[in-house]
């Protein structure tokens, strides 16, 4: 359990740095995401080991369904949009969604190759 909080904090601690440099950089995309390219750049560059935040992002990622019932619920107030945008909506959700599968697919394909290259070298990362 104290695992549990030590990496949350840690996860926090990144989102916070995040926001504030979107706030004093004055950047046009949210806070959450600068803190997820800092959290990416630490891992690659192994400022942050994975094991300072891996149980606290599997617990996430386990329960990641749940972010999604209010952006469901959101969706209800706009159904006039989807009645006169509807064809035009559901097009740019279908590329966009094809985009990330294909992207994540792609990516993950890419790190289990240099995973097994790593272990087949010797290397244990």
């Amino acid at each position: 359990m104290v695992n549990y909080f030590v990496q949350f904090i840690t996860i926090l601690l990144i989102y916070l740095i995040g926001n504030g440099l979107v706030h004093w950089l004055n950047l046009p995309v949210p806070g959450s995401i600068v803190g997820m390219a800092l959290l990416f750049l630490g891992l690659t560059l192994k400022v942050c080991k994975l094991k300072w935040v891996e149980a606290i992002a599997q617990l996430h990622i386990k329960h990641i369904t749940l972010l999604f019932i209010p952006f469901a619920v959101g969706v209800w107030h706009y159904t006039g949009i989807f009645r006169v945008e509807g064809l035009k909506l559901t097009a740019i959700l279908a590329a966009s969604s094809i985009a990330v599968l294909l992207v994540t697919a792609g990516m993950a394909e890419f790190f289990e190759i240099k995973t097994k290259r790593g272990r087949q070298n010797g290397k244990n990362d």
